[in-house]
């Protein structure tokens, strides 16, 4: 079970928003390349990293500060945030970075997301964002009528091979992650998930190791980190627990 630091961009700066609240942000650096250093100076093998003006715009704001972390860090970068175009998918992938994140564009245009996996293959994730049980969509503003459950066979069916599941009530939040929901779908669909939003102690990692679903691929980590409720190197010891 891998541990991924998250690094969400706004306007430049690392940040942290509240449950997706644009207007509840909380800035944690202005210097984004050397926030990613620090993680892989802690042991960071992945760093996902959010544009969360192009999540909320459709259109990357980002893309330079993304180009300066792909080209001087030493870890592979998962990129996520207002991926709606292909030649964009593209740009980003001949930039270096080793695999995005679909989120809004996944959920409303299928015949976008068959393209994309025919392109792009195992590059490709897709976030499964909820809220009050329901995918979100729109930069967490809008809310679709599909379940959780239902999507992620949809996309286990088309060939994605991982998903990322959030639940947006849950994000940073510090309030635990929502293990309930997390087992729904790792009880119904064979597909290798990564976890986010909420953790907020090693507890929380352990619980999701304790789990011992093989289709748990690792945890996305973003406020607790921030607010130094523990080590990077703590929960990446927290998750190998018991391993041989």
């Amino acid at each position: 079970m891998i541990i991924i630091p998250a690094i969400d961009l706004r306007s430049g700066k690392v940040v942290r928003l509240k449950q997706g609240r644009f207007e509840d942000e909380t800035v944690y650096s202005d210097d984004p390349l050397g926030t990613a250093g620090k993680w892989i100076k802690e042991g960071a093998q992945i760093i996902h990293v959010v544009d969360l003006d192009a999540a909320l715009t459709g259109k990357p704001k980002n893309i330079s500060i993304i180009e300066e972390i792909v080209g001087n860090v030493k870890a592979k970068i998962e990129l996520g945030g207002g991926l709606r175009e292909i030649p964009l998918i593209e740009r980003l992938i001949n930039l270096g970075v080793e695999r995005v994140v679909i989120g809004t564009k996944a959920v409303v245009d299928e015949a976008f997301l068959d393209e994309a996996l025919r392109r792009f293959s195992d590059k490709i994730l897709v976030s499964i964002d909820v809220r009050n049980k329901f995918v979100a969509t729109s930069g967490w503003k809008g809310v679709s009528g599909l379940q959780p459950v239902e999507f992620a066979s949809l996309l286990a069916k088309k060939g994605v091979k991982r998903v990322i599941y959030t639940d947006i009530s849950r994000d940073g939040m510090l309030a635990g992650p929502n293990l309930e929901g997390l087992l729904d779908i790792l009880n119904k669909v064979d597909i290798s998930v990564i976890v986010s939003g909420g953790v907020s102690s090693l507890d929380d990692i352990e619980k999701i190791r304790r789990m011992n679903k093989k289709n748990i691929e690792g945890v996305i980590i973003g406020k607790a980190l921030y607010e130094n409720k523990f080590t990077l190197k703590e929960a990446m010891e927290t998750a190998k627990k018991g391993e041989v």
